[in-house]
């Protein structure tokens, strides 16, 4: 048996506790419709909706509106399906900013911040001038070499060997 479609005027609505009622089009009792009943609505009822809804005998023999919607709104999937948008909302949005980041690095003319972690042994600091936007690389035992700080984020890097600091146009400090 195909379940019968009513149609009525929501008179009431408690937006904080998520109920109403509806005064059905035929006349006869309320109906208690609760916020569940209306899965996949495009947005919250209000007063003066018209809802269509089909009828529950409750046990305390009140009757509830199930499987409602608002008319003329047009329906969303499924409120599961909104709150997954919005935790996908923030995946793209933090997927987006990544591949930006990886863009910007990829295109830039310093290395990638992953490359630029000091890997064992190799102890060359290759740092950028500030005074002169000069690639100066730092040996062990130079007088500066303590006081060098590397930065990644500058384009400043870690060296191996004095060879691929040279291969890469960097010059070695004057201390």
């Amino acid at each position: 048996m195909k379940p019968i479609l009513h149609k009525g005027q929501l008179t009431t609505w408690k937006d904080d506790r998520g109920f109403g009622f509806i005064k059905p089009d035929g006349g006869s009792k309320e109906v208690f419709l609760h916020i569940s009943a209306l899965k996949g609505a495009g947005r919250r009822p209000k007063v003066g909706d018209t809802i269509l809804y089909e009828q529950v005998f409750e046990p305390n023999g009140k009757i509830s509106a199930t499987k409602a919607s608002i008319q003329g709104v047009v329906p969303q999937a499924s409120s599961t399906k909104r709150k997954n948008r919005k935790g996908g909302s923030l995946k793209t949005a933090v997927g987006v900013v990544t591949l930006a980041a990886i863009a910007l690095f990829s295109r830039s003319p310093f290395p990638s911040p992953i490359t630029s972690i000091m890997q064992p042994g190799c102890m060359i600091k290759g740092n950028i001038s500030i005074a002169t936007g000069k690639k100066l690389h730092h040996l062990p035992g130079m007088e500066d070499y303590g006081s060098t700080v590397i930065d990644p984020l500058k384009g400043e890097r870690w060296f191996c060997t004095e060879k691929a600091a040279i291969a890469s146009g960097w010059r070695k400090a004057p201390r």
